[in-house]
């Protein structure tokens, strides 16, 4: 069964430009890429948020309250590194006042998410080899 997000975006109460780490950037492109899947959601379990990520940016909405989106790191632009360890360039754009409380300590609190979401997806791996043994009757 398939289910239906929805978010809703406010006014943008401020933009400016900032840089994501290229650890943090890298780390979740490659989790976004195994996903296979347009979405990419990554639950923020510190603070108690989601964040949703897609080709274009990455929005953050509390995860216990409604669907506004309180923050968003748009216009990712990897593309204009010079190396994979130089830091990716987004605009950071708040909708909501609370926004600037939470990216305080968001690129931290999100950089311990992904790293505890590749910790997940490495134990539950499917095997790449399986095998179906009999037991011998019990009698």
């Amino acid at each position: 069964m398939e289910t239906i997000e929805s978010f809703e975006r406010g006014p943008v109460i401020r933009r400016e430009p900032r840089l994501l780490g290229a650890g943090i950037y890298n780390k979740v492109r490659l989790l976004f890429a195994e996903a296979n899947r347009d979405l990419l959601f990554i639950p923020i379990q510190r603070i108690q948020y989601l964040a949703v990520m897609d080709d274009e940016e990455i929005i953050f909405v509390d995860d216990l309250g409604d669907r506004r989106i309180e923050l968003a790191w748009r216009h990712l632009r990897p593309q204009v590194r010079d190396s994979l360890t130089d830091p990716v360039p987004y605009t950071l754009e708040i909708y909501r006042p609370r926004g600037f409380r939470t990216m305080r300590h968001l690129q931290g609190d999100f950089s311990e998410a992904i790293h505890q979401l590749r910790q997940r997806r490495k134990r539950v791996q499917p095997a790449s080899k399986a095998e179906i043994r009999r037991l011998p009757p019990r009698y």
